[in-house]
């Protein structure tokens, strides 16, 4: 499936880029739940950095508050963060500090930064803020863009990052019930992650929360047991009589400490053998590289017609041309997270097919975690023509598309940031716009006369062959990441059944 390829327009620019910049219920009336006292006197044991994956997402509905609460859990009393799309990650560090993570850029710039630049700027995907936080040695806290309200957008990679970490905190306002939007999203969450906590905020300005967290219940309660019985934390935000925080670190220490102890442990592995011979593995081998990877390059084919139908859409809107490279740039996020996420659910399922098949005893989680390593380290060592194995694609002003090597430059385009615990045998995917192309389609301002705005049928033209010059290379990237795993798992395997044990 394809866009066809149009003639884009010639437009030059030169563009500098820059940033812009608990009390839980367990089913009783609401009403009668017990007040308990503070857990401030509690010290962490903790080291001063927690693991990649120790992440809560803080989500929740429009204007709940969601900020102040991180900056309560915290103890920040910083003035407020003007992070626009950004996702904004806390995280531990010795001294207050905050970096942007701008796609296009290997490193991290201060933010916020004092640019000369006038005019649309690329912003940041991420701004980390680090922070002299207990809390944070534990936990990071990644607190989603805007003031609450959850898109499509930001709800898949919301979810996306929650399964991948500790879990979701759904913050919502004692003022208004759940509404439609929020429940079915909360409903999806159930079905992918393994930890959910509600936090009702505001308590101190409405005397009928119990009241409206009693209804919320009620709501989730029909979308299924697992959000049925999720914790509620009900909390104050005033600085001077804060009530809830306390509990609420409890929780989130609690599940890192569960994530902790549910970890595969590599000590005291029996040995897996192998008594098969032959060649069936490797077929079975060939089998499921091929079928993923076609089904891989067809999804990344049908999501990008939808993306193209949406900034159709918003080409046609209000706000045009100068909203198309936000509007791209959020969908080509999304489709960056969904098809890394598939990635690792076809690598974690290629090797539990395999192995399962090859090993005398079907693997366990600890043996299929000795796999994936070792498929890891065979992906790097496998690359002789020293090209990096993280690269980042990003859109530029004629609608093609560039490559960006590096593992920073990759990390720019996160939401959450990469680090070495992920574990991933393939390296994940990241496509964006670079600066440029978020100036080109702005209004063009002329001595003396008014803005000049762009024509709509050059900004189609350009939409049109940038999405196939992106189908193009993201289908490329699939099929070396896939060639990647299959000649990995086929030097693992082939080395277990000639010795009769699994070496990894």
């Amino acid at each position: 499936m394809g866009f066809g390829v149009m003639q884009a327009p010639l437009i030059e620019l030169t563009v500098t880029s820059a940033p812009a910049f608990g009390i839980t219920t367990s089913g009783r009336s609401a009403a009668a739940m017990p007040i308990r006292g503070s857990r401030n006197h509690r010290q962490s044991t903790a080291p001063s950095q927690p693991p990649h994956r120790a992440c809560a997402i803080v989500a929740g509905t429009a204007r709940s508050g969601k900020t102040a609460l991180v900056d309560a859990l915290i103890r920040r009393a910083a003035g407020p963060i003007d992070a626009g799309d950004a996702w904004v990650v806390f995280r531990h560090g010795e001294r207050a500090d905050a970096w942007a993570y701008v796609p296009g850029r290997r490193e991290p710039r201060p933010f916020p930064e004092r640019s000369t630049v006038k005019g649309p700027v690329r912003p940041a995907r991420r701004i980390e803020v680090a922070h002299p936080s207990p809390l944070l040695k534990r936990v990071s806290l990644i607190d989603t863009p805007g003031s609450g309200g959850l898109d499509p957008v930001t709800a898949e990679i919301s979810l996306d990052a929650a399964a991948e970490g500790l879990g979701l905190l759904f913050v919502v306002d004692a003022a208004a019930p759940l509404g439609r939007a929020d429940l079915d999203l909360l409903a999806a969450a159930a079905d992918r992650l393994e930890r959910i906590a509600f936090v009702l905020t505001r308590i101190d300005q409405h005397d009928e929360w119990p009241e409206m967290l009693a209804a919320n219940r009620a709501l989730l309660a029909a979308r299924g047991p697992r959000l049925a019985t999720a914790p509620w934390f009900p909390v104050s935000l005033d600085p001077a009589s804060t009530f809830g925080v306390a509990e609420l670190r409890h929780q989130l220490e609690a599940w890192a400490d569960e994530q902790a102890a549910t970890g595969p442990r590599a000590g005291g592995v029996a040995a897996a053998t192998v008594s098969a011979t032959g060649d069936a593995w490797q077929e079975l081998l060939d089998r499921e590289i091929r079928a993923r990877r076609l089904a891989a390059v067809e999804r990344v084919s049908i999501d990008l017609a939808t993306i193209h139908v949406r900034c159709v859409q918003e080409l046609g809107s209000g706000k045009g041309c100068p909203e198309l490279p936000r509007v791209l740039d959020r969908q080509l996020h999304a489709l960056s997270v969904r098809s890394s996420r598939q990635l690792r659910v076809d690598t974690r399922e290629v090797i539990d097919s395999v192995f399962g098949a090859l090993l005398d005893t079907p693997p366990d989680e600890v043996v299929l975690a000795r796999i994936a390593t070792a498929a890891r380290r065979t992906v790097d060592n496998g690359r002789d023509d020293g090209r990096d194995r993280d690269r980042a694609l990003l859109v530029t002003t004629t609608s093609g598309v560039a490559s960006l090597a590096g593992a920073g430059a990759l990390d720019s385009l996160s939401a959450t940031g990469t680090g070495p615990e992920d574990g991933q045998v393939l390296s994940p995917l990241g496509v964006g716009l670079n600066a440029g192309s978020y100036a080109m389609w702005q209004p063009r301002t002329g001595p003396g006369g008014p803005p000049k705005l762009p024509d709509k049928k050059d900004c189609r033209r350009w939409l049109q062959h940038a999405l196939r010059e992106i189908e193009v290379e993201l289908g490329h990237e699939l099929s070396e990441r896939y060639a990647e795993l299959r000649q990995a798992l086929s030097i693992i395997a082939g080395d277990a059944v000639d010795h009769g044990v699994l070496l990894a």
